[in-house]
């Protein structure tokens, strides 16, 4: 069945009384999702993908202080823990064709807010190498990460070409 549209949202479309048709079977556009685990990452810990990438945009799934063998490491540690998470997240990215230099967004969450001086420095860091400005960002506090000696995950949209 054909939606209706303001005109405003396409000239290509047929006009019809100020609005457009919109034949969804004809004018859609299918994007399949590719679901990727990289290899330099260790197996998920959980049922969940890394990476789904739909089009040029990948969304990452959070990411923890895991070592290749799902050990946390930096226990204790938030700087530490920092680097890892966002050495996680390059992994990724990379897997899904990209850098650092295309994440877009990402959120953090931390088990106490007091952890944030120590993400963001790490996070500056990473950026500051490779380009300005940084990417947008939601940072919250949560009261668990599933694992005690978890301190924080953080997760990330990128935009790869």
């Amino acid at each position: 069945m054909p939606r209706l549209v303001p005109a405003w949202l396409g000239a290509s479309l047929r006009p019809v009384f100020g609005y457009h048709r919109l034949d969804a079977d004809r004018d859609r556009v299918a994007v399949k999702p590719e679901y990727l685990n990289p290899d330099t990452l260790a197996p998920p810990a959980a049922p969940f993908t890394y990476v789904v990438k739909c089009g040029s945009t990948a969304y990452l799934a959070g990411h923890v202080a895991f070592d290749e063998d799902n050990k946390v490491v930096g226990a204790g540690d938030a700087r530490r823990q920092a680097e890892q998470c966002w050495d996680n997240i390059e992994l990724a990215v990379e897997g899904a064709g990209g850098t650092l230099a295309n994440v877009v967004k990402i959120q953090v969450f931390l088990k106490d807010i007091r952890f944030a001086e120590a993400e963001q420095a790490v996070r500056v860091e990473r950026f500051r190498r490779i380009r300005t400005p940084l990417p947008a960002c939601t940072l919250v506090e949560v009261s668990n990460l599933g694992t005690p000696e978890l301190l924080m995950e953080i997760d990330a949209v990128a935009v790869i070409d």
